[in-house]
């Protein structure tokens, strides 16, 4: 199961597990892109929950639109501000 942040725009992408550690996320955006907008936290779940809690959305790094958030099963709350956006 993987958490992949996608941008219907350009196409630009970032996907890794939702457990995956901080440390390492930030690892791979270094190398993959400047996927810096997220927020903190422990696992990539946490920096995306935090990001889209602190700002409401999170930015593409390529074109600056909103990109999507999807996984098979992010948390409930997780989904429920989702669907307030």
């Amino acid at each position: 199961m993987q958490v992949e942040l996608y941008c219907p725009c350009c196409d630009c992408r970032f996907a890794e597990s939702p457990d995956a550690p901080a440390a390492e996320i930030l690892d791979r955006m270094s190398d993959d892109g400047p996927w810096y907008a997220l927020g903190d936290g422990e696992t990539f779940e946490d920096m995306i929950f935090n990001a889209l809690t602190a700002h409401g959305d999170i930015h593409c790094p390529c074109c600056d639109e909103p990109v999507n958030v999807s996984e098979e099963s992010l948390g409930r709350l997780a989904q429920e501000m989702l669907s307030q956006l």
